[in-house]
């Protein structure tokens, strides 16, 4: 596959593997500190969620500003200050003040709300027929470090201690380099196709109603809290369990493994089948996974864990093409309005999840994603269908 030797696109997807990395430390380190700090589920869903919050309000300001001034800056300073930022949380969660935990959990969330909207931008910048695949490759690695990030930190805090987590910063500072002297995709030579293109963007915008609108934006929040009230909580799960850091990190892992593999899947699967079948037929078998997980003993939730995460992660990257199609503005604008509110709608159902985990107990919040995901799968049957087309020679996919 050519996109494979796009050395712009691979390293970007780099950069999103160590940004994601990262981030997806958060839910391993607040069970890690919730023993010695007391803190209840509804506080874990809390700081989660406003760290989610802070990055969802400040996404589509991240994306005009990447429209406006270009992305090469904005992508190695957002990793960077994540690394960072990150690195100080931990740092912090050994002092044991949640509300400075907090505070600093809010910094740490304006690297990730710097960094996705121009790399989802970046990203679909080739041509026509290669932009859900593209996406699909941007999305894998940032997935493969939201897999790598909880197992590492649970490694790291059970056997080395919290002391040395800021190490991994050194890893990620080449990458950081890289970016930050390499021309990104969206900086480089004008598309072929982007002549010819204008009409089937145009047309595509031009059904943007009511009545697509509000099937996708419910469609896009029930999804987003469906994998937020589950990668949340599955660690503090497993720990009420008896089992130790390794161990819930390495389930936290395997579920961002499954969602790499649907993601990695989910761009050329809706190419072949359309994005409303393959949106609506990967949540709907969340829902069964869901129901049953939290009720496993002894090996099998690792194999659900994996499943669950790839019904998750199939939708993903096809989501974000899709908006990207449909929202008026420049393409970093769109990205960060849809992954903002993918981030807002994931930190608020999270917090209704964590009052549900206090009130019903943590295997009922979970078992409440299945109802979640099937909310989400009936709003995707009502987005408009999407068939092959073919325009001057290159295929894409149109809003029919």
């Amino acid at each position: 596959m050519h996109l494979l030797r796009n050395r712009a696109l691979i390293q970007l997807s780099l950069g999103h593997l160590f940004l994601d990395l990262f981030s997806s430390v958060v839910p391993v380190l607040l069970a890690f500190f919730s023993i010695p700090m007391g803190l209840t589920n509804a506080q874990i869903a809390t700081a989660a969620s406003i760290y989610n919050f802070v990055s969802s309000l400040i996404q589509p300001a991240f994306g005009w500003l990447t429209d406006r001034i270009g992305s090469r800056w904005i992508g190695s300073l957002g990793l960077l200050w994540t690394m960072v930022t990150m690195s100080l949380v931990v740092v912090v969660g050994q002092v044991g003040s949640y509300s400075l935990l907090v505070a600093v959990l809010c910094l740490a969330a304006l690297g990730s709300a710097a960094f996705h909207p121009q790399g989802a931008m970046n990203a679909t910048h080739v041509e026509e027929r290669y932009r859900t695949t593209s996406a699909s490759i941007f999305f894998f690695f940032g997935n493969m470090g939201l897999m790598s990030g909880p197992l590492l930190a649970g490694v790291i805090l059970q056997n080395f201690g919290p002391a040395t987590f800021p190490l991994l910063i050194l890893a990620g500072l080449p990458v950081v380099f890289l970016l930050a002297t390499t021309a990104p995709l969206s900086e480089q030579s004008q598309l072929p196709e982007q002549a010819g293109e204008a009409g089937p963007r145009q047309k595509s915008k031009a059904y943007l109603t009511l009545a697509v609108l509000a099937p996708l934006v419910t469609m896009i929040a029930f999804r987003s809290w469906a994998n937020f009230g589950t990668t949340t909580f599955l660690p503090k799960f497993f720990q009420d369990q008896g089992w130790d850091p390794t161990s819930y990190g390495i389930i936290a892992s395997l579920w961002m493994l499954g969602t790499a593999i649907g993601n990695v899947s989910g761009g050329p699967l809706a190419d072949r089948f359309g994005r409303r079948r393959l949106v609506s037929f990967s949540l709907l078998a969340m829902v069964p996974i869901m129901v049953v997980l939290p009720l496993v003993g002894g090996w099998l939730p690792f194999p659900l864990t994996v499943l669950g995460g790839l019904t998750s992660g199939l939708s993903f990257s096809v989501i974000m093409v899709l908006a990207q199609s449909l929202l008026p503005g420049g393409k970093g604008l769109a990205s960060g309005f849809t992954m903002g509110f993918m981030f807002a709608s994931g930190a608020i159902g999270n917090v209704i999840n964590g009052w549900l985990a206090d009130w019903l107990g943590l295997a009922i919040s979970l078992q409440s994603v299945a109802a979640i995901a099937a909310v989400a799968a009936a709003c995707a049957f009502f987005l408009p269908p999407t068939r092959p087309a073919v325009v001057e020679g290159a295929a894409t996919d149109q809003i029919a």
